[in-house]
């Protein structure tokens, strides 16, 4: 494990692949492998990772938790590596859901601030008590936050939190409803230039892995 993530640190220092565009006040990044297409050894790497922080730390997921959105990938390659069932959370009602539950959620992407809701079955979402949170992204704790309310309303906790990047350089904190010691990114951008030259935190997580 590693040869794929020292790839991806070397490319984000660089700023290989990332595009940036101001918006107003904000900064959209665009990093091409990580939406809009799928580069295996690296998916594979990043769920190792995990894996084994998750094995480190102790935690006893039942379940893995995502946004059907770009990011959903990550908590499926996840769910195949725990060898544990996958949960969605939609952006849509859904017409086979027997029992919908919804929080309303904004969201920050290329296009702009985006209004939607966040729907879970509950009947299936009350099979599971400890799931396992994953996204691409951390930008400003909206989604995080809104998804574990869904699962608390659905009877479960969420056992912990990862995501694949971690936008510090935005400036937003962790959602009250997940603490420090349960969230784990795997790579922490604390700055980034109008060229896409990224600085990684040292705190980052795939860097003890490479």
């Amino acid at each position: 494990m590693g040869a794929s993530l020292k790839q991806v640190y070397s490319d984000l220092l660089k700023g290989n692949g990332i595009t940036v565009r101001q918006q107003g006040s904000e900064r959209k990044v665009r990093i091409a492998w990580l939406n809009l297409y799928n580069e295996p050894n690296i998916l594979r790497e990043l769920v190792e990772v995990i894996h084994a922080e998750a094995d480190k730390h102790g935690y006893a997921p039942d379940s893995i938790l995502s946004v059907e959105t770009s990011g959903a990938k990550y908590g499926v390659a996840t769910s195949l590596r725990f060898n544990l069932p996958y949960v969605s959370i939609h952006r849509y009602d859904k017409i086979i859901f027997e029992d919908p539950v919804s929080v309303e959620s904004v969201t920050q992407t290329e296009a702009g601030r985006n209004n939607f809701r966040l729907y879970v079955d509950r009947s299936v979402m009350r099979l599971f008590k400890r799931p396992l949170f994953v996204d691409d992204i951390r930008r400003t704790s909206r989604t995080m936050g809104n998804s574990i309310r869904l699962a608390k309303a659905c009877e479960a906790s969420v056992e912990c939190s990862f995501v694949i990047f971690d936008f510090s350089f935005a400036g937003h904190p962790l959602p009250s409803e997940m603490t420090v010691d349960r969230y784990h990114p795997l790579f922490i951008i604390s700055e980034i230039n109008d060229e896409g030259r990224c600085v990684v935190d040292d705190k980052s997580l795939a860097l003890k892995y490479m």
